[in-house]
């Protein structure tokens, strides 16, 4: 079933819905990988880090609504490679989610398209993201949204 969203920039107002959301989806995440656990003041900081963003020139925070309820957000920003490389500038998918009874109804998509075009105003040639391996829903969503990995992160916990 596909779900019609508006898809807009977020603003300070939004913030409160957004951490709701961030800690729904750290949940989720936290639930298959416990690396994920947010710190005791979490919130506070990402409260924080969007409203940065939300002010950011390089910086894009969007919101999905459904009957004027935000159901998703994203962010991404303008992000550097070192400056050996030809073209070093390119677009980074910071977060990304959708909460749990709005997921795969076409909803990530909108999002997605929207931040995309945000990227090419921006000048963007590249696009990248990071997913847990752990997540599963990603997992099908980025290769689904023509993403191909490039890169493999590989972690070791030490005792």
């Amino acid at each position: 079933m596909q779900t019609a969203a508006v898809i807009r920039a977020a603003t300070r107002r939004d913030i409160p819905a957004l951490v709701a959301l961030w800690e729904e989806l750290m949940e989720f995440h936290r639930a298959r990988d416990p690396f994920f656990t947010p710190s005791a003041n979490g919130s506070h900081i990402f409260a924080r880090f969007v409203e940065e963003n939300i002010r950011s020139d390089t910086a894009c925070v969007l919101v999905a609504t459904v009957d004027a309820k935000i159901v998703g957000y994203c962010q991404g920003n303008v992000d550097r490679h070192p400056p050996a490389l030809a073209v070093s500038d390119y677009g980074q998918i910071l977060d990304f989610g959708v909460t749990a009874a709005y997921r795969r109804t076409g909803i990530g998509a909108q999002m997605f398209r929207a931040l995309h075009d945000w990227f090419r105003q921006e000048g963007m040639r590249r696009i990248e993201v990071r997913h847990s391996t752990f997540n599963e829903i990603g997992a099908e969503f980025w290769p689904k949204m023509g993403f191909t990995p490039y890169l493999q992160t590989l972690f070791l916990e030490l005792p």
